[in-house]
C-alpha cells in the first residue's frame, strides 16, 4: 500500500517537472482563440492642451496631457507644423507671436498619427499699449470722480494718478472711483497700463466734483390751499429730511407737524383760510470762511418767503432776530418777525437763486435785485455753519410747490 501511494507521488512530480520545463523552454501551447489580435491603429487625441497667454515676453508654453501608446507628440501654431517628434509633455515656442495663435498637439506612434486634439490659444506678451478713451467726469457726481477707460493690450493692471499722486497702482478693470477728497476744481489724472513686460505711456485728463457741499435733492410737495379734508405728507429726502410746520392749526396756537417717516398724514383744517407753512431744513452744514448760493424752483400762488440764518431761540425755525438773517430781511414791527426774503408768486413754475451770506438794503419786495439794492457778499463765520433754512408759504388756493433745491459753494 505504501508502495503505491509512492509511486503515485513520483509520477505527479515527474509531470509537473515536463510542464515546467516546456514553459521554460518556451513550449507551452497556449489557445490563441482566447487571446487579443494586437493593436494597429493610432493613440488617441491629446484631451487637455493649454498654451500659456501674456504670461511671458520671449515665448509661448504649451503643455497637454500624455496618452497612451504613444512615442511622440508633433505640435502645431496656426495650421501650420512647429516642432515634431517631441517627447516630453511641454514645448517652448521661443518664435511666439504676440497675436493670438491656435495650438495644436498630435499623438504618434509606429502606426500613424492621431486625429488631432483641443486647440489652445496662446500670446506672447509684449509692453502695455496706452489705455484709450481715458475720460473723467466733470461735475457730474457730488462727492466723486468717475475715471473710465478702454482696456489695454497686454495690460494686466493700471496705476491712476491725481496730480502726480498715486491713487491706485493696482486697478482692475476699466474705471476708477475717486471719492477720498476729490476735487472740485478740474484736475489732471494720468493712468499707465502695466503688464508683464512693463508699462505704457501715460494717458491724461482732466476731471472734477460737484462743488456741492450741502445738500441737493428733488422736492415736490403741492399743497392745495389746505381745504377741509385735504392731506398732505412728507417725501423721502434721503439724509436731509425737511419738516413741514402748519401754524394755526385747528385748535391749536402752535405747530403741527407732519412726522419724519413718511408714513403719518395730518388733516389740517384751515382757519378763515389762514395758515403757513414752513418748510425747514434744520441738517445744513457748511464751511466757515465760504460763500454760497441758494437756488430752487418755486411754483406758488401768492408771495412766499426765504428765510436763512442761526436759529438763537432754538425753537427749530426762524422768526426773530434780524439781524442774524443771512440775506437782508426787513423786521416785522408788530411781532418783531422778520419777513424774511419775499419771492413772488404767479401761480407758474420759476427759478430763483441768491448768494449768501449778504447785507445790504433790508426788504420785503418780491423778487429783491440784491445787485440793485447794492448787497454785499461775505462769508460763513465761526457759529454759522448750521443755519436754519426756511420757506413759508401762507395759503391760498392753488398750489405751492417747491423743486430741485440746491446750495452750491461760489467759487
Amino acid at each position: 500500500m505504501q508502495k503505491n501511494i509512492f509511486l503515485a507521488l513520483l509520477l505527479t512530480m515527474l509531470v509537473m517537472a515536463a510542464c515546467v520545463k516546456k514553459y521554460n523552454n518556451g513550449e507551452f501551447v497556449a489557445d490563441r482563440s482566447l487571446m487579443p489580435e494586437a493593436r494597429t491603429d493610432a493613440p488617441l487625441d491629446p484631451s487637455v492642451v493649454v498654451a500659456s497667454y501674456d504670461d511671458y515676453c520671449d515665448k509661448v508654453v504649451i503643455s497637454w496631457t500624455p496618452t497612451v501608446r504613444t512615442s511622440s507628440y508633433d505640435v502645431y501654431r496656426n495650421g501650420e507644423l512647429l516642432a515634431q517628434d517631441i517627447t516630453d509633455t511641454t514645448y517652448v515656442d521661443t518664435e511666439a507671436l504676440t497675436t493670438e495663435s491656435t495650438y495644436t498637439v498630435f499623438s504618434k506612434n509606429v502606426h500613424g498619427r492621431s486625429d488631432g486634439s483641443v486647440s489652445a490659444i496662446g500670446r506672447m506678451a509684449a509692453i502695455p499699449s496706452a489705455p484709450e478713451n481715458f475720460s473723467a467726469t466733470d461735475g457730474e457726481y457730488e462727492s466723486k470722480v468717475i475715471l473710465t477707460w478702454d482696456a489695454a493690450n497686454f495690460a494686466k493692471y493700471y496705476i491712476l494718478k491725481r496730480d502726480n499722486t498715486v491713487l491706485s497702482d493696482s486697478v482692475v478693470g476699466t474705471s476708477f472711483s475717486d471719492n477720498a477728497d476729490a476735487p472740485t476744481e478740474p484736475t489732471e489724472y494720468s493712468i499707465i497700463a502695466v503688464g508683464v513686460c512693463g508699462e505704457s505711456d501715460p494717458v491724461t485728463t482732466t476731471g472734477y466734483c460737484d462743488p456741492l457741499l450741502a445738500f441737493r435733492f428733488p422736492l415736490v410737495e403741492d399743497f392745495e390751499g389746505f381745504p377741509l379734508g385735504i392731506l398732505t405728507s412728507a417725501d423721502d429726502f434721503g439724509d436731509f429730511m425737511p419738516r413741514f410746520q402748519f401754524e394755526n392749526a385747528p385748535n391749536v396756537n402752535g405747530v403741527v407737524e407732519i412726522k419724519g417717516d413718511n408714513s403719518k398724514y395730518i388733516d389740517l383744517k384751515v382757519i378763515n383760510d389762514k395758515a403757513s407753512i414752513q418748510l425747514i431744513f434744520p441738517d445744513v452744514e457748511l464751511l466757515v470762511g465760504e460763500s454760497y448760493t441758494i437756488s430752487f424752483d418755486v411754483k406758488a400762488p401768492q408771495t412766499i418767503s426765504l428765510h436763512i440764518g442761526i436759529d438763537k431761540t432754538g425753537d427749530g425755525y426762524m422768526g426773530k432776530y434780524a439781524d442774524e438773517y443771512f440775506l437782508p430781511t426787513a423786521e416785522n414791527t408788530k411781532n418783531h418777525n422778520a419777513y424774511g426774503v419775499n419771492i413772488g408768486g404767479t401761480g407758474e413754475w420759476k427759478t430763483v437763486s441768491y448768494a449768501f451770506p449778504q447785507t445790504g438794503v433790508e426788504t420785503k419786495d418780491p423778487d429783491p435785485d440784491p445787485e440793485a439794492l447794492g448787497w454785499t457778499l461775505g462769508t460763513i463765520q465761526e457759529g454759522q455753519e448750521h443755519p436754519i433754512i426756511q420757506l413759508q408759504m401762507w395759503s391760498k388756493n392753488g398750489t405751492y410747490a417747491i423743486d430741485n433745491i440746491k446750495i452750491e459753494r461760489i467759487k
